[in-house]
Order: C-alpha cells, then sequence, then structure tokens
C-alpha cells in the first residue's frame, strides 16, 4: 500500500477521534444539569468540574508541548483515545464527588492531547493543504457537538440515567482505539510530509522564537479570551433550565445546542473555502464583531424557536474561531505544529480556569443571566484586540514572505 492510502486511512480514524472528543465534551454541558441534581451542588462547586477538566486540558497542553512533536504522534493518538475510553467508564461509575473531580481532570488531560493531536497529526501529514483537512477534521467535531446532546436525550428518554452516557461512550471509543492500532499493524503507519522525527536525531525545539513571535503572542491571547465565549457552550442550558424550565426543559436545550452544532459544522466546512479570500486573523476579528449582537438579541427576546436560530447563528459565525487558530499556529510553525498549537491551548485551558471561576461566581452572586453577559464581552475584546494589532501583523507577514 502506498503512503498516499495510509494517510487517507489515518485521516479517516483521526477524524473518527475528533468526533469522539466533540462528544465528550457537548456530552458534559448537557448532562450538567442532571449531575449537579444528583450530588446537590451549588454553581460554584458546578463550576469545578469545568475547572478540573480545564486543568487536566492545562497538563495535556504542557505535555503536548514539550513532547509530542518529539514523539510519534500516530502511536500517541491511539494510547490517548483509549484512556479517554477509561476516564469515561470511571465517571460513568458515578464515583465520590472527590472522585468525580479527579476523573474529569484525567479526562480532561487526555482528551485534549487527542484533540491537539489530531490537528497537528493532520497538518504533518498534509502540509501545504493542512487549512483544508483541519477545516474538515473540526467540522467533524461540529458533527460530534451535534451527536452529543442527542445521545444524551435519548438516554434520558428511554429512562436511564445520565452516568449510562458515559458508560455507553466509553466502550465505543474504546473499540475504536483498539480498531485504529490493529489497522496501523496491518498497513503501517504513513509518512509525514513535515514533522517526521529522525531516529537518533534529537528535535530542538525553537522556544526563543516560539515566545518572541508576535503573532503567536496576539494568537495566545485570542485562545485565552475564547475560551471565555466558550462559556456559552458549556452554560446556556444550564441558565435556560435555570431561567424557564417549562419553556426550557432538558431535551429542548438538547436541540438548542445541536443546532449551535450544526452552525459550527457549517462554519468549518466554508472555512476552506472562505481562506482562499480572507486571512484567518481577519476572518476572527469580523466574527467577534457580529456574533456579540447576535447572541444579545436572544437573551432579549427570550423565545425557544428564536434560541434555536441564534445559536445556530452563533455555531456559523464563531465555529471557525477555533479552527483558524489551529491553522494559524500550524502556519507559523510548521515543523513544530504540536508545540505551536499546545501553546494556544495552555492559553486557552488557563482561560477556561479562570473564566470557569468567574462565571460560577458570578452565577452564585448574581444568576446565570448576568454570568451569559461574558461570551457577550469578550468577544467584543477579540475584535478590539485585533483591531488595534492588524496594522503591525500585517506589516510581519509581508517581511516574512518577502
Amino acid at each position: 500500500m502506498d503512503n498516499k492510502k495510509r494517510r487517507a486511512i489515518t485521516a479517516v480514524y483521526v477524524n473518527v477521534f475528533m468526533i469522539a472528543f466533540a462528544i465528550s465534551s457537548n456530552v458534559f454541558s448537557t448532562v450538567l444539569p442532571r449531575i449537579t441534581e444528583q450530588y446537590a451542588l451549588t454553581p460554584t462547586q458546578t463550576s469545578n468540574i469545568s475547572t478540573m477538566t480545564s486543568i487536566g486540558m492545562l497538563l495535556a497542553n504542557l505535555f503536548t508541548a514539550f513532547f509530542v512533536d518529539k514523539l510519534d504522534k500516530n502511536r500517541v493518538l491511539g494510547v490517548c483515545m483509549l484512556f479517554t475510553a477509561v476516564f469515561q467508564f470511571l465517571i460513568g461509575s458515578v464515583p465520590p464527588f472527590v472522585g468525580l473531580l479527579a476523573c474529569y481532570v484525567g479526562l480532561g488531560m487526555v482528551s485534549n492531547i487527542v484533540n491537539n493531536g489530531c490537528s497537528s497529526y493532520l497538518s504533518d501529514l498534509y502540509d501545504e493543504e493542512r487549512s483544508r483537512y483541519i477545516s474538515i477534521l473540526h467540522a467533524f467535531f461540529g458533527l460530534g457537538s451535534m451527536a452529543g446532546p442527542q445521545f444524551v436525550n435519548l438516554i434520558i428518554k428511554m429512562g436511564l440515567a445520565w452516568n449510562q452516557v458515559y458508560r455507553t461512550i466509553s466502550f465505543i471509543f474504546g473499540i475504536s482505539a483498539i480498531a485504529y492500532a490493529i489497522t496501523m499493524v496491518f498497513i503501517k503507519k504513513p509518512e509525514p510530509l513535515v514533522g517526521k522525527v529522525e531516529k537518533g536525531v534529537k528535535k530542538q525545539i525553537p522556544w526563543k522564537e516560539l515566545f518572541g513571535s508576535f503573532n503567536m503572542q496576539i494568537l495566545c491571547i485570542v485562545s485565552f479570551l475564547y475560551a471565555g465565549y466558550n462559556m456559552l457552550s458549556t452554560y446556556l442550558p444550564t441558565y435556560l433550565n435555570d431561567h424557564n424550565p417549562q419553556m426550557y426543559p432538558l431535551a429542548l436545550t438538547a436541540n438548542i445546542m445541536t443546532a449551535m452544532s450544526a452552525g459550527v459544522i457549517v462554519s468549518r466546512l466554508a472555512n476552506g473555502f472562505v481562506s482562499r479570500y480572507i486571512t484567518a486573523r481577519n476572518h476572527i476579528m469580523y466574527v467577534a464583531l457580529i456574533g456579540p449582537f447576535v447572541l444579545a438579541s436572544g437573551f432579549l427576546v427570550d423565545n425557544s424557536w428564536y434560541w434555536m436560530v441564534v445559536c445556530f447563528l452563533m455555531g456559523a459565525l464563531c465555529g471557525a474561531i477555533y479552527t483558524a487558530q489551529f491553522v494559524m499556529a500550524c502556519e507559523y510553525f510548521p515543523h513544530f505544529s504540536a508545540t505551536a498549537t499546545a501553546m494556544t491551548g495552555f492559553c486557552s485551558s488557563i482561560g477556561s480556569i479562570m473564566w470557569n471561576k468567574v462565571t460560577g461566581y458570578v452565577a452564585t452572586q448574581f444568576g446565570y443571566g448576568t454570568a451569559m453577559v461574558i461570551p457577550v464581552v469578550v468577544l467584543l475584546v477579540v475584535f478590539a484586540l485585533l483591531l488595534a494589532t492588524k496594522k503591525k501583523a500585517e506589516r510581519i507577514d509581508k517581511q516574512q514572505k518577502a
């Protein structure tokens, strides 16, 4: 089998792993009201679960930054996918709250290595075609995001408890990891176009260049702020259900989040086309301006069907921000794609920890409605930052191309 076919088969598995990561992430936000109810948690305690997940993601980004570019990414993905299934099974066993928090740390770590690893591995496999393949990869993330809430809805309609969701997906993901390992034995792993680690050669990561890059500095700040926007997908179902449980039952909030995921798919599939005419940086800047006004209208109208429209539009507008960040990081440092994406991921994890704590505090003191202002504000800050640094960034890009 030639290398092109091996790359194609491997890319299929990488997309499956991204779907798995997305399902795992979106299952959490949808079952969070049930977890809160079973463990009798306050809003602050509820935010601790997200904080523990973010701590795990933080550890994952440290590991990725220091080691993944030096390791076999093919093998790293398979091992971490298997451990993702293990931690999901442990969460499904409904441990004591302290044990639950520990499991979410572990799940956040291994699943985020899968997340970063998928993007950086495809970047290595396809080099200058990375934008197209990463856009497709992140569209599959949207597909998994749609499947997650609907799967929770199905389990609950069957009269089963929330933990059965985790038990079921742990089995499916575990089988996927084992199938991947067996397939790699038979076809042999593909040779990447960039980022290959030569045997006996120690790969040196250019830390000075990475930290000194103005573009990377701005991208890291954007990643930190974008974590605040992600509080929308984490807490919107809880906010709506708490705000008006009759108008927004759990089944309906699952559909609302599915609408957002559908918008994400549209956004990321379109990104490969849009990137031909507009830079990833400008793309982020424009949608960060439009998004807050669309989101604010949802809170003002306060209608279940209108929230479907708003969430679809937010997914379609802001869904590609996540993809654009990965593409930009890989473009800045193509031979150190895992390290570059891990740097942005590290900042995102720090942001998730901070924004989760802020959201939990604001929700406790003033209610979830006030806390939902956070995603609106951070998007406006992202727009202001990118607008203020636009000329300098463009000047640097011209110098590097010259």
